[in-house]
């Protein structure tokens, strides 16, 4: 598998996730209506697929959601078995709370509590309110999957 050349390295912005999905002959739609979650969809040219992202979205989410389903394409080769998706889904996660928290961002918040990545990631990507809500919590879940991943390697 090959990771594109900021991957791990700095905070992704969306035209490095889009430029990502177009390398691998992929193309994105942004808003489509009708759906609630990011779906991948083969056209009718060989090779060429197209991720439709939902509406109503944060760029946070917009950003897991597309990092998520690229990981698949990268990782992956179409469904096997459910145990098999079950550790799909686990590791499309991990590759894309890696693309969207940088190595150096550990680094720099090492032994730091999930707050302080929610407040890199609202930096980042959106302003996040402090109150709980969506954003928020998915914001939560990306630094634990992230925070994770260094223990899995450490």
């Amino acid at each position: 598998m090959h990771n594109p050349n900021w991957y791990s390295r700095r905070y992704p912005n969306l035209a490095d996730l889009v430029s990502l999905a177009e390398s691998l002959g992929t193309r994105v739609h942004f808003q489509t209506a009708g759906i609630k979650a990011a779906v991948v969809a083969q056209m009718d040219a060989p090779g060429v697929s197209v991720i439709f992202l939902p509406g109503g979205q944060g760029l946070l989410e917009e950003m897991w959601q597309l990092g998520h389903e690229l990981a698949h394409m990268l990782m992956h080769r179409g469904y096997i078995s459910q145990w098999t998706h079950d550790r799909q889904e686990a590791q499309a996660c991990r590759w894309a709370a890696r693309a969207l928290i940088p190595e150096a961002a550990i680094r720099r918040h090492r032994n730091a509590s999930i707050d302080a990545f929610i407040a890199a990631l609202s930096a980042h990507y959106e302003d996040l309110p402090m109150e709980d809500c969506p954003q928020r919590r998915l914001a939560a879940e990306i630094a634990r999957i992230r925070l994770k991943a260094v223990d899995e390697v450490a």
